[in-house]
């Protein structure tokens, strides 16, 4: 028989794949707006901060501690390209990279596990 802790653990593990799924998805756009970002359009650079928000949010909620600290990282460089007007579009590829590694890592281990 199955325990209330089996059952949120059976959830959370749902959970946790979704995200991972929905931020794979996400990355997809995210290439596509830096990409777009390179013009200088800080309307693009405002969508930037806020999908990265969102991962970075329920990344760290979900305890997907690398993904989340990327998102945060990419989330804060958009939030300082707003503030001062100038894209540093090389940067946020270069922090691109690092999470789509962190999140292929991540698809690794749950395809191992």
């Amino acid at each position: 028989m199955s325990t209330g802790a089996d059952e949120l653990r059976v959830k959370m593990a749902q959970i946790a794949g979704r995200y991972i799924e929905r931020v794979t998805r996400e990355l997809v756009q995210l290439k596509g707006l830096i990409d777009d970002a390179a013009g200088g359009n800080l309307e693009v650079v405002r969508e930037i901060e806020a999908l990265t928000h969102r991962m970075h949010g329920s990344g760290a909620m979900l305890q997907f501690e690398e993904i989340s600290g990327h998102a945060g990282e990419l989330e804060h460089l958009a939030a300082g390209c707003l503030a001062s007007g100038k894209v540093d579009q090389p940067r946020m590829v270069e922090i691109l990279g690092k999470l789509q590694a962190a999140i292929d890592r991540e698809i690794e281990r749950r395809s191992v596990s």
